[in-house]
């Protein structure tokens, strides 16, 4: 309980600038007996929705010759149709601006329709091959699908899922392409750059624009994750160029942590920081590889780094923190 806040808040009601549900409501608040749920409520909805689908691919697996196909696209159709009426009914209309949810349930019976959609036109593909061998477009129109869904009905879960489909499909294509294959990460690398380029592009485009402005965070966070993760993956491969993918995961890790800090983005600060490090800790255990002694050398180094590295996101975290509060006075 926060005694100066309770009388406060009497004192507000005495002179009349509260109503008397109002301040019935704020002592609650200051006395902590009104408690928010909507974290616990939301996770278990996504848990739900989680659940829900997990079931339907188990009994689609396990029952499919006895139900059939067919009744199985009908009604995994069937059951998307649903959520998606339900979605357009509780709908608010479009803006490009934020849009809150009507209920708590909104965002969940959203993921809920495009996670059916998903497994209706993967099973359509593997039961009836509609696209054939250019079956990796499928992911291509999942991500389409996604990308509209999500700046419809403003939903920030369904982008993530959109770009992260995005970047599959991209993959997936490249490594069926003739001579393509996993283990050939040059051309891997380069496309997860260039994405991660367009996705950081598309984060900045939409703050300078307005369309859609929050999510920008969405877009930078993907953008930085595919961008540092090809980096990280070029350092730390068997190749000659490995020290030039090592300068440029530096190079690019330390733009983002000075961007990071002028712009408040405490999570890209600490993306680029931990890319750097693991560039660093590689350099290190190949450094001291010779024998025992100085592998230990390299565990200890390795160790310090870490601490250091903690030491900076915590540092970083508190500056970006205090420069929030001092621009909200």
């Amino acid at each position: 309980m926060n005694p100066d806040v309770v009388s406060a808040v009497g004192r507000l009601r005495s002179a009349g600038i509260l109503s008397d549900r109002q301040a019935v409501f704020f002592d609650r608040v200051a006395r902590r007996r009104l408690v928010s749920i909507r974290f616990e409520i939301r996770a278990l909805l996504y848990v739900g929705v989680l659940l829900l689908t997990s079931g339907v691919g188990v009994l689609v697996a396990e029952h499919h010759r006895e139900i059939g196909p067919i009744a199985i696209a009908s009604g995994i159709g069937l059951a998307t149709a649903a959520c998606f009426a339900w979605v357009i009914r509780q709908a608010v209309p479009f803006s490009w601006g934020a849009v809150e949810p009507p209920n708590v349930g909104f965002d969940y019976v959203l993921l809920l329709a495009v996670v059916l959609l998903a497994a209706e036109l993967a099973y359509a593909e593997v039961e009836f091959t509609v696209l054939g061998p250019r079956w990796t477009y499928h992911l291509l129109v999942v991500a389409l699908v996604y990308l509209a869904v999500a700046y419809r009905w403003d939903s920030r879960t369904v982008l993530a899922l959109a770009l992260s489909t995005l970047a599959a499909w991209r993959g997936i294509s490249i490594s069926l392409l003739p001579g393509g294959s996993w283990t050939d990460d040059a051309p891997l690398r380069a496309n997860a750059i260039v994405l991660g380029t367009l996705y950081v592009g598309a984060a900045a485009f939409s703050v300078r624009r307005r369309l859609k402005a929050h999510f920008e965070d969405v877009f930078a966070n993907a953008g930085l994750l595919l961008i540092l993760g090809a980096l990280v993956s070029g350092a730390l491969a068997k190749e000659v160029a490995r020290p030039a993918w090592l300068l440029a995961l530096l190079i690019v890790a330390g733009l983002v942590m000075w961007l990071s800090l002028r712009l408040g983005r405490s999570l890209h600060f600490a993306e680029a920081v931990v890319g750097a490090y693991i560039g660093l800790v590689r350099l290190l255990f190949e450094t001291f590889s010779q024998g025992s002694g100085e592998s230990s050398v390299a565990f200890l180094l390795a160790a310090l780094l870490g601490a250091g590295v903690l030491v900076l996101i915590s540092v970083a975290y508190r500056r970006i923190r205090s420069q929030e509060d001092a621009r909200e006075r």
